[in-house]
């Protein structure tokens, strides 16, 4: 079996097997009827690679990826060849060799079992010639035959797999999420809180809430149209963001309305956090069109009583007091 000359600059070994090795290794496959038998049961590709990556075996599934009649045709290709990966044929080495190759699970589960391990990786084959992309499951397993080392290769289509997975993640973020601003909607605001409330007084750690109002959104709204006053919303979610930590919880509460909760924090801390983002957003403008569109809200704050407060409404209540009283000093200082 005489070996081509081995690439030094490839992420694989470029060698590959002679026609000879090829079809003696093909022979010694097609000898064993109970794997044939096995191998064409299965709905999927099976191949069998040697220490080349080279296809010396496939079941029955070869003929549904092109005009392949015979082993003939597949005989000495490597999977991504057999495949038509387009990353297959940017190097005249093959399969495996380019830059490409080095993140693709299907060779690096090849490699793992022709190193005597079991593999099973996911990997994304964009095909040439406007065939559509597959995503593929891939399962490798190291096996001897006649004394020779293999690697069995099958695969399982999972693109309806993949597509029902993204429908299921929109899914669960339209449940949770506001669609405009890409935060928590009211909902999961609530389930969050009352989780927080038990924590709370278990632990007995503070915790505040700060009810956030958006200046003249409906002012906004009729001068500009409802696309500036949608910016405006979502320029305000960004000032916002900027100033909370990771552990805050952020939620759109109503049209113009948003709400924090602030753990293991108190009164004082909570009205940090209302000044601080006030502050930001009294500096920043909006550009909608040829228009600088002021980007201004109020914030109240008030923190959870243990003696006094019996649910997440109780202190909710109370910030929107202050925010209201926070408005109006605001609305009072610009008159001035």
């Amino acid at each position: 079996m005489i070996k081509s000359k081995e690439a030094t600059y490839e992420f694989a070994s470029a060698a590959r097997m002679d026609r000879e090795g090829l079809l003696h290794q093909y022979h010694l496959w097609a000898e064993q009827l109970p794997a044939l038998l096995i191998s064409n049961s299965f709905p999927g590709l099976i191949l069998v690679l040697n220490e080349y990556r080279q296809i010396v075996f496939s079941n029955d599934q070869f003929i549904t990826l092109g005009d392949y009649t015979s082993f003939e045709d597949y005989l000495g290709l490597r999977p991504g060849e057999l495949l038509n990966c387009s990353h297959a044929f940017e190097s005249e080495s093959g399969c495996g060799t380019t830059r490409f190759c080095a993140n693709c699970g299907a060779v690096n589960a090849i490699l793992n079992s022709i190193n005597g391990m079991k593999d099973v990786q996911e990997c994304r084959i964009d095909r040439r010639g406007g065939n559509s992309p597959l995503n593929l499951r891939v399962w490798t397993s190291p096996v001897e035959l006649g004394q020779e080392k293999f690697v069995i290769f099958s695969v399982q289509d999972i693109t309806i797999e993949k597509e029902n997975a993204r429908l299921l993640e929109q899914v669960q973020k339209l449940a949770i999420m506001d669609p405009l601003t890409e935060i928590y909607n009211r909902r999961i605001f609530f389930d969050v809180a009352k989780r927080e409330i038990v924590r709370s007084i278990r632990y007995h750690n503070p915790f505040s809430i700060v009810m956030i109002d958006l200046d003249r959104l409906k002012q906004i709204n009729d001068t500009y149209g409802h696309p500036a006053g949608d910016g405006v919303l979502k320029e305000a979610v960004k000032i916002i963001k900027a100033n909370l930590r990771e552990i805050d919880t952020f939620a759109r509460y109503g049209g113009d309305e948003f709400i924090l909760l602030l753990p293991e924090t108190g009164l004082v801390g909570g009205q940090k956090v209302a000044d601080r983002i006030m502050a930001a957003s009294d500096t920043t403008l909006y550009t909608f069109k040829d228009f600088e569109i002021p980007v201004a809200f109020s914030a109240g704050v008030a923190e959870f009583e243990f003696e006094g407060d019996h649910d997440i409404d109780d202190v909710i209540t109370r910030a929107d007091k202050e925010l209201y009283i926070t408005k109006n000093r605001r609305k009072q200082i610009q008159l001035d």
